[in-house]
């Protein structure tokens, strides 16, 4: 790759003077996030008598916590954005837009969906304990296992594709922000939130006005009876789902990229 796209050392300069630039808001916000953690699980528990939390409740807080946090976090990606003076600054940076894009999808996404779960199941079992010195009960602690553990619903044959489309849906829940946050400078979380509700009420009144006179609604699974548009069976659903939100990911993926490199006409 040619090294005014992309150059290795250029972009580990970028990671550190990143760094090194908002370490304190960094742990400022770690420690943020991890004591209303602490304080929700706390008053939780304070509500139902002090008993401990189980596995069920690791997973419900986990992906409440993550999601929230996480789109919060996404939602406000590209931060040099928000004014004229720090965009200017930002594309002063020695560093190629692309390595600016790669560094801010790794640092708002991949690092996020490492970070918030790690902190949490710390947070979760610490609680656990820390409520132990001053009840009767005792605290089942969870195995850092459980964050990359998931249970298949039953019945369900199509393992592959089923994993693809949930791994894919989860993803583009964070890349359509993230995009967002490319694209819009003034308040980006929430201009995107109410892009996505306006663009998906729309697209749903269409289908619905276009499948009503054309009576798609009264299609069966049985292929022979013209059901040709829709997929037929649980296998090539989760199939044509999963091919979807792939391509969902690459597009908007695509389009925060070149409204980066907009910037820097």
């Amino acid at each position: 790759m040619s090294s005014n796209i992309f150059n290795s050392r250029r972009f580990l300069l970028l990671c550190r003077q990143h760094f090194v630039h908002n370490n304190k808001l960094l742990g400022f916000s770690a420690g943020a996030y991890v004591g209303v953690v602490f304080i929700l699980l706390s008053f939780v528990q304070a509500t139902e008598d002090f008993r401990p939390h189980d596995l069920d409740n690791f997973r419900g807080f986990l992906i409440g916590f993550v999601i929230v946090f996480g789109l919060l976090y996404v939602g406000y990606s590209f931060p040099a954005f928000r004014s004229k003076e720090s965009t200017m600054n930002y594309l002063l940076v020695p560093a190629s837009m692309t390595e600016k894009f790669v560094f801010e999808l790794i640092t708002r996404i991949g690092l996020m969906l490492l970070a918030l779960p790690l902190l949490f199941w710390i947070t979760f079992n610490l609680q656990g304990y820390f409520f132990t010195l001053f009840t009767e009960f005792s605290f089942d602690p969870i195995g850092i296992q459980q964050l990359v553990t998931v249970e298949m619903p039953n019945g369900i044959d199509s393992v592959g594709w089923f994993s693809t489309m949930i791994i894919g849906l989860a993803l583009l829940l964070f890349v359509v922000p993230f995009t967002g946050a490319a694209i819009f400078s003034k308040q980006p979380l929430v201009k995107t939130l109410f892009s996505v509700a306006v663009i998906v009420i729309f697209y749903s009144t269409v289908i619905y006005l276009v499948a009503e006179p054309l009576g798609l609604n009264q299609y069966h699974r049985d292929p022979e009876e013209g059901m040709w548009l829709l997929p037929t069976n649980e296998h090539t659903a989760f199939r044509f789902f999963g091919v979807v939100v792939i391509i969902a990911n690459a597009v908007m993926l695509f389009v925060a990229y070149r409204k980066l490199k907009e910037r820097e006409v």
